[in-house]
């Protein structure tokens, strides 16, 4: 039943999309049922015609609600600069600060502040400070809008203030307490504010066991951190614990998405600039720089196959085994870099347990080396008389996986510790190191053992 519902909304929305190529489409019957996503969705596909259409004949907190569901890389500010700043300055006004703030950080300087200008003082002065953090931080994600109370009261004053609060905040998840400073002292579940008397202080009922971030904390460790502790929303407080703001569990979906998207196509060795949607050029202006590195790597590889020239000519059967050493090395090198990357993206790797765990992943070269390397000399012995080529295949094959449990999971621990993204050199780096030392291992045992 589910997939049948997703399966209706998914062709009424490219409908609408078919009908909007129509200058005559009666907008307003087209968008009636369709979700803000739904909307989103049409609006990043329509030209900027199409668009200014859809954004006059629709309600401003229709439109409004679409354009924080917008993709960011579809800019959704740049619809807003097509638009009267009065006009602009509505839509803004209908977001809530978090999204609005995000939108305007996409529209430049001059006409900002003429939107701006068109939006009451309280309002602007919320969103200029908003614009102050970094977009990728704790305060440029969080909601300044957030439900609290004080903790000197009694909790039936703090239910009619719950309830005061409430017709001005759309959606809350949590009650945080503060004292008379302003600072985050605990919070109150709906369960307790309701079955203490009355009479109640809130600083007697309240959970001081809270969890909270700084303004300046990375949106990557924010989503950890509401991961870890299964909260829907976390509260942001400046230095001195002064509530701010908070961050809610549908803001740090979208912020994982992205870095997990992020971290794939870095993995790939594709920057954040080649994104989903852009076109050619910028394409290939983000890979060139690795594909270079990798041509770098690539003739240090031919390099070390060069200097053992004698050996090949000697014994040219060697040769075969080139592809199969340096790929499967490169195969466990990959699957080991996945798993540690994906350990440090979520959990992180303490100091502590980093050593087990590139230990772990030696061991486990070492049992997969003795296993695929005994099959190759198999493989080796057969399509060869010379039995001695088996064991130069076979030691090969072990000290190559081997290494490549080492190299894969060290590596990316390394860089993290460097403070460089693990998900963008180490693929690059692991592949070139395990082809270059699968060469140097293959023909430095053939020429050791059989010449």
């Amino acid at each position: 039943m589910g997939k049948e519902h997703t399966k209706d909304r998914l062709d009424k929305v490219e409908r609408v999309k078919r009908l909007m190529k129509y200058p005559n489409a009666r907008i307003r019957r087209l968008f009636l049922n369709l979700h803000a996503t739904e909307v989103a969705s049409v609006l990043e596909d329509c030209d900027e015609e199409t668009q200014q259409r859809i954004i006059r004949q629709l309600p401003t907190n229709f439109i409004s609600d679409a354009l924080a569901e917008m993709d960011e890389d579809m800019r959704p500010g740049q619809l807003l600069q097509r638009l009267h700043p009065r006009a602009a300055a509505d839509l803004v006004m209908e977001l809530d600060p978090d999204d609005a703030a995000d939108i305007l950080a996409q529209i430049e300087e001059p006409y900002k502040e003429r939107i701006l200008y068109h939006v009451p003082d309280d309002e602007e002065a919320v969103l200029n400070k908003l614009l102050e953090y970094d977009e990728e931080s704790a305060g440029g994600l969080m909601n300044p809008e957030v439900v609290f109370v004080k903790e000197n009261i009694t909790t039936f004053q703090a239910i009619q203030d719950v309830a005061r609060q409430s017709e001005e905040i759309e959606d809350f998840y949590s009650i945080y307490v503060v004292n008379e400073e302003g600072k985050l002292t605990g919070y109150l579940t709906f369960k307790s504010l309701f079955r203490n008397k009355r009479n109640t202080l809130v600083k007697d009922a309240m959970d001081t066991d809270i969890v909270s971030v700084t303004a300046e904390t990375d949106q990557e460790e924010v989503g950890k951190m509401m991961a870890q502790y299964n909260l829907p929303t976390l509260p942001v407080v400046d230095s001195e614990l002064r509530l701010l703001g908070r961050v809610t569990f549908d803001d740090i979906m979208d912020v994982m998405e992205d870095e997990n998207t992020e971290d794939l196509l870095n993995f790939a060795g594709v920057s954040d600039a080649a994104n989903l949607r852009g076109g050619w050029a910028e394409t290939v202006r983000s890979r060139i720089p690795w594909l270079l590195v990798n041509l770098v790597t690539a003739s240090i590889a031919a390099f070390t196959i060069s200097q053992f020239e004698e050996t090949i000519s000697a014994i040219t059967t060697i040769t075969f085994f080139m592809p199969i050493i340096a790929g499967l090395a490169g195969n466990g090198a990959t699957q080991t870099l996945a798993v540690t990357i994906r350990r440090i993206s979520t959990d992180g790797i303490p100091r502590n347990k980093a050593t087990s765990v590139i230990l772990k992943e030696i061991i486990t070269g070492v049992i997969n080396g003795l296993i695929i390397g005994a099959l190759a000399s198999i493989l080796a012995i057969a399509s060869n008389t010379n039995p001695m080529i088996g064991l130069v295949v076979f030691m090969a094959m072990l000290c190559n996986l081997t290494i490549s449990g080492f190299a894969g999971s060290f590596i990316p621990i390394t860089l993290e510790r460097l403070g460089v993204d693990p998900a963008v050199a180490s693929s690059i780096l692991i592949t070139a190191f395990t082809d270059i030392i699968g060469y140097i291992l293959l023909f430095g045992l053939a020429t050791l053992i059989l010449l």
